[in-house]
This record gives structure tokens, C-alpha cells and sequence, in this order.
């Protein structure tokens, strides 16, 4: 982004740029057996299923349903690893202490996230969602990154302009897409280099 524009704008990703999100940690939680561990990451967190959750084609429901019929996994375990995975989402303070200096100057924010409905309904009360101006969740819009689909919608529903917009993930398609559609795209990975280089674009 050119540091010369003005009305700069900046979209954030939610895991693992706002909020943690790893998966080992929230399996390793459970204190499960090493194969029904293993079970959980393929047939739940690695598979199709999670991603039509972020999508909004599945429900929690639907997907214990799916992922108990084709696995020997019980129903009260993929339950519980669904309700450690929403529990575990906590804000990264490096970057809400960058939200809050990007607030001070005035410069807008939005939310731009793969997340299910009830993923989103689970956190929607933390604090830091009032500093976005606008919230785009995957799970409740039915289209996900890195769609084009999602970035036009954010771009349209907010009146965005995206040679003045910086997006911030940790996912490098999700980056490549944004930048196909002349969206500036910075690839987040949560380091000292990175909060600067960020304040750096937009302060």
C-alpha cells in the first residue's frame, strides 16, 4: 500500500491473526488417546466437512451427523472437540494493541473471516468486535475466502476502495485472491517485523 493514499482501510483475518487458533492445542485439550486424536484432525479439522462449516452448508448438527457416520468417532467426542475448538478462540493482544492504535488514528477496520455461525455466535460479544466498522463472517454470508465472491462483498457492502485497502491473513491464497481483484494484500505472520510493518502502511 502506498503510504501517500489517504482513507486508508484495513480488513483483518480472525485466526491466527486476531484471535489464536490452533488446532493441536485444542485437540492435545481433550486428553484423548493418540488414535482418537488422530481420528479428530482427519476426519473433523483436515476434512471437507470443517470447511463446508466455515462455508455455511453445514451445521454443527449436520456435521457431528456426517463425521459419526463414516468414522467410528462418538458423537459426545466430535462434540466436544467442536465446543474446544469455538472455547479456544482468544484475542492475540499484540494485535488488538495494533487495533487499538489504528482506532486512535482513525483509520477504519473490518473483519473479513472463514468462521461457522455458531463459531461467530459463541464470540460475537468480545470487545474487540467494536472496533470493526463492519463484520463479514463466511458462515452467515455463504461464501468463503478465497472466493471472489466474499472479497466483492466486503468491497460493495462497505463502499471500499481497493487500491486503498490493506488485508491482513495468515493464509497466502486467501492474500493471492484478495490481490487478484486490486486489493492489497499483507501476509500476516505474527512477529515483531510484522506489527511494524503494518503501523508501517497504515499509520
Amino acid at each position: 500500500m502506498d503510504s501517500t493514499l489517504n482513507n486508508k482501510v484495513a480488513i483483518f483475518d480472525l485466526g491466527n491473526v486476531v484471535l489464536d487458533w490452533n488446532v493441536s492445542q485444542i485437540l492435545k485439550s481433550l486428553n484423548l488417546e493418540p488414535e482418537e486424536e488422530n481420528l479428530l484432525r482427519e476426519e473433523l479439522f483436515s476434512h471437507q466437512v470443517w470447511l463446508d462449516l466455515d462455508h455455511g452448508r453445514e451445521t454443527e448438527a449436520s456435521a457431528v451427523i456426517k463425521v459419526c457416520e463414516r468414522s467410528v468417532l462418538e458423537r459426545s467426542a466430535v462434540e466436544k472437540a467442536i465446543f474446544a475448538a469455538k472455547d479456544s478462540l482468544s484475542p492475540i493482544s499484540e494485535t488488538i494493541s495494533l487495533m487499538q492504535d489504528l482506532s486512535n488514528n482513525s483509520i477504519e477496520m473490518y473483519c473479513l473471516s472463514n468462521m461457522p455461525r455458531e463459531t461467530y455466535d459463541h464470540i460475537k460479544n468480545f470487545e474487540l468486535f467494536k472496533l470493526f466498522n463492519g463484520i463479514i463472517i463466511s458462515g452467515i454470508e455463504g461464501c468463503s475466502k478465497p472466493n471472489d465472491d466474499i472479497f466483492h462483498l466486503i468491497i460493495r457492502r462497505f463502499e471500499l476502495e481497493p487500491r486503498n485497502t490493506l488485508f491482513i491473513d495468515d493464509s497466502l491464497p486467501n492474500i493471492n485472491a484478495a490481490e487478484r481483484l486490486g486489493i492489497n494484500g499483507f501476509h500476516f505472520k505474527r512477529s515483531d517485523s510484522c506489527y511494524a510493518n503494518i503501523r508501517k502502511l497504515l499509520l
